[in-house]
């Protein structure tokens, strides 16, 4: 059981300051319980790219001793990690747990003085919205562009030729109509995918990013839009598309009429005007060239790039979510990648620190998170596929990703695949990322999941673990697809067809995650990590809570009482049930549920 070893975590409960200045001291503690039997510990860090030792001191505790570490905040990216001996032997205490061997620094706990993630990001449940589909106000039916295939909302979602151009209709003041929706759920944000013209319905193929589509509504739909999500206290990102613009976009029109143009050096022909590098060899989304100063300035860099207009007034987004940002900026032998964050990032900080950039990345993100660019990524890596893998459908599984790899798992790899994630990242950029089972780009997790029981645990894990949680529109009310295509119909607004006990567990789920301080910004530790049954423990100062989920029958998790610090243990949401003994705490928990006990 992890709780008999020593803890450490970069949290607020355990780091006075998880988000250090440059320059600052800050004080890190480990708890080492006596069942550790540590009679030293070293913390190691690095200082100008050479190893640094900073010895402790030791205060008892009624369950072991806590180490205190007075660490230097000197670079940009702060690593540390523990050397812990005993008589007659030692191992290290790092970001991925305890390893026997010498580590590399790749899996250290690590701090970033560039400033973390907004406090508000982790305490915001997320709600996604893909415009054409949610909602229509009926106003703006009148600027249908001609390639478009006009749809009545109950029409069925068009295959191919037409899965890119049928069009519904949805618009940000039918958002506007329908935010008592989201309020009642306990929402606290919204996430807008593309709202710029474009040739499709989906938008990612913008033709210009001076204006917001007049089929949406145009420019004041969205200030009304602003203003209505301030009137209810939610908070308002958007998607932007930095890797490419859309083949009607009028820089490339600009472009591939002349190739002496400045808007020619935006992109990259190998034969001009008609060969051209493009997104996966899509031809109507040609790949931008991030080596172009002028593209830069005009996309990104500064208060009067399109990064920046639209997050200052009147719009006054939130953030945004960068598409595909594992690509931007990379081509062949050229990688532009980290100048683009980073500078995309000085704009949003310059008009205000307050502001959440989040990058679309379904793979290893550790590399593109280190505290001067992303605050996180859509952690597809570390939620989304660990958990698919745990309680998901075979035959969907397959459908997530192309190629192999997304195969079932148990209990144990799943948490390994967790905490190699988890340890790759600054802490700031794990809090800063969006956890999600689904999105406009997955099947549903109602038809991903095995079971509608194994559906539940999957949302209590996204809702307890650490990063900023977010749902697809529909989700809540049951809605079910195979694929993502069939995932994008429209919302239907007649509640006789809602599943209004399925809706009732999400909004209880999330009220619970809402409003809970350990959920937002507690540390993580491991209490269970078995085939079938998985527990945590997340912690702030102020609440503890214990998370257990399991996916078929598993035995009674039995906690030492004098380990699991608690006098007292409550039910705040599942099935389980607990027995507080003299010795020990027994939770059980009827296969399959997820189970949140507070622990005080």
């Amino acid at each position: 059981m992890t709780l008999r070893r020593a803890h450490h975590d970069p949290s607020e409960r355990w780091v006075s300051n998880p988000s250090p200045d440059p320059g600052e001291t800050v004080t890190v503690t480990v708890d080492v319980p006596d069942d550790a039997a540590l009679d030293r510990l070293v913390l190691r860090t690095m200082h100008d790219g050479e190893a640094a030792w900073i010895d402790g001191a030791a205060v008892r505790t009624t369950t072991g001793h806590r180490w205190s570490f007075d660490l230097p905040c000197h670079n940009a990216v702060v690593n540390y990690r523990f050397w812990c001996g005993w008589r007659g032997g030692a191992t290290w205490l790092t970001g991925r747990g305890f390893v026997d061997h010498d580590p590399l620094d790749h899996h250290d706990f690590r701090l970033v003085t560039t400033g973390g993630t907004p406090r508000w990001v982790p305490e915001t449940v997320w709600y996604q919205i893909f415009p054409d589909r949610f909602a229509t106000s009926g106003q703006h039916r009148h600027a249908i562009p001609g390639w478009a295939l006009p749809s009545q909302w109950d029409d069925p979602v068009a295959g191919r030729p037409h899965r890119m151009t049928q069009l519904y209709g949805g618009d940000l003041d039918g958002v506007v109509e329908r935010l008592d929706h989201l309020v009642d759920l306990g929402i606290g944000g919204i996430y807008l995918t593309p709202v710029f013209p474009a040739h499709s319905n989906h938008r990612y193929d913008a033709a210009t990013f001076d204006r917001i589509d007049p089929v949406l509504g145009g420019d004041d739909a969205l200030v009304r839009l602003r203003r209505a999500c301030d009137r209810a206290g939610l908070r308002l990102i958007s998607d932007l598309t930095l890797n490419h613009t859309g083949s009607h976009h009028e820089w490339f029109a600009a472009a591939r009429a002349d190739a002496t143009s400045e808007e020619a050096g935006f992109y990259t022909f190998r034969r001009h005007p008609d060969d051209y590098e493009s997104w996966l060899g899509v031809r109507s989304l040609p790949k931008l060239d991030h080596a172009s100063s002028e593209l830069q300035q005009r996309l990104y860099d500064g208060p009067d790039s399109v990064v920046g207009r639209y997050l200052r007034a009147p719009f006054a987004l939130d953030g945004w979510r960068i598409d595909v940002a594992n690509m931007t900026g990379r081509h062949g032998v050229h990688d532009h990648n980290a100048r683009v964050r980073s500078v995309t990032r000085r704009t949003s900080d310059a008009i205000s620190a307050d502001r959440w950039l989040v990058a679309e990345h379904w793979f290893d993100a550790s590399l593109d998170v280190m505290g001067d660019g992303w605050h996180g990524v859509m952690n597809y890596a570390g939620v989304t596929r660990p958990v698919l893998s745990w309680l998901g459908s075979p035959s969907v599984l397959a459908s997530m990703m192309p190629g192999p790899g997304q195969d079932p798992r148990d209990g144990v790899a799943v948490a390994a695949a967790m905490d190699d994630v988890r340890a790759a990242m600054p802490w700031q950029s794990v809090l800063g990322s969006m956890a999600l089972l689904g999105s406009h780009d997955t099947a549903r997790w109602r038809s991903i999941a095995r079971s509608d029981d194994l559906a539940i645990v999957g949302l209590g894990l996204m809702l307890s673990l650490p990063g900023s949680p977010s749902i697809f529109y529909g989700d809540e009310i049951g809605l079910t697809a195979p694929d993502n295509e069939r995932s994008r119909r429209p919302m239907p607004w007649d509640r006789t067809t809602w599943d209004t006990a399925w809706l009732d567990t999400y909004r209880r789920w999330i009220r619970l995650r809402a409003g809970s301080p350990a959920l937002a910004h507690g540390g993580f530790r491991w209490v269970e990590r078995s085939p079938d049954a998985l527990a945590f423990v997340r912690e702030t100062h102020d609440e503890r809570l214990l998370v257990r989920a399991t996916r078929s029958s598993a035995e009674p998790l039995i906690v030492p009482r004098r380990l699991l610090a608690a006098t007292d243990v409550d039910l705040l949401i599942g099935d389980g049930t607990v027995a507080v003994g003299a010795d020990a705490v027994t939770f059980d928990s009827p296969a399959p549920t997820c189970s949140v006990w507070r622990l005080t």
